[in-house]
């Protein structure tokens, strides 16, 4: 059933939906901040890993299997596998800090400049995933953003196909620009003020998102295991 008949209506209820939606921090967003460091259009990548999960999930929930993605099974698994791929990915880059440290000691004392063949790249990476594969991990881990297309998501899927399969795809691309507009913004931002850095700023970008993606794994799967627990 839809809750509304008026294209231009619903539509733009999807655009106010995704915006404030895409704009909480989370793994994606920590990923697309990363990955600009070293590429202005990293968040572009991220974009397009990310629809590689979202596209077909809506596709799925077209077809009515969002009864599935609303298992309890189903989000238990997901929030402890994962919410320990996450852990896995901060702590990488919490810990990973210190050989970014010593290589940004070498090349700022000059000591790349005397071995010209081995110099160091003083951008070094903490996060050392393509773009594309670190939004395809951090979508596919989130089970909140499976939650949300089975829940909310859904709802504007049924309106859609009321709508007409047209107006699905259009959703389905207007809601996925969205996502790619505000992490190409994110990845530009990081990537052209990075000039402005000292060695301090520069770690402490990789910390604050080692920081995010660790408290959302640690998040995902405190949740699973509470539901497991029956608490």
């Amino acid at each position: 059933m839809a809750f509304t008949d008026n294209v231009l209506l619903f539509l733009g209820t999807v655009a106010a939906l995704s915006t404030t939606g895409v704009m909480m921090p989370g793994p994606v967003m920590a990923a697309a901040m990363a990955k600009g460091v070293r590429s202005r259009w990293a968040g572009v990548q991220v974009a397009l890993g990310h629809g590689v999960i979202e596209f077909p999930v809506i596709a799925l929930i077209a077809l009515g299997f969002s009864t599935v993605l609303k298992d309890p099974r189903v989000s238990i698994a997901i929030g402890i596998l994962g919410g320990a791929m996450l852990i896995y990915m901060g702590i990488s880059m919490l810990f990973s800090r210190e050989d970014v440290r010593s290589r940004m000691r070498a090349v700022l004392s000059g000591k790349a400049k005397k071995r010209p063949a081995k110099k160091t790249r003083p951008e070094a990476d903490p996060f050392p995933y393509h773009p594309v594969l670190a939004g395809i991990i951090t979508t596919g881990t989130n089970p909140y953003f499976f939650l949300w297309w089975a829940t909310l998501g859904a709802a504007l899927i049924l309106n859609a196909l009321a709508l007409g399969l047209a107006i699905l795809v259009v959703m389905s691309v207007l809601h996925w620009s969205i996502d790619l507009g505000w992490n190409a913004f994110l990845s530009n931002a990081v990537h052209g003020s990075k000039r402005f850095w000292d060695r301090r700023a520069y770690l402490a970008v990789f910390a604050l998102c080692g920081i995010i993606m660790l408290a959302f794994g640690a998040w995902f799967m405190a949740s699973a295991l509470w539901t497991v627990l029956g608490l």
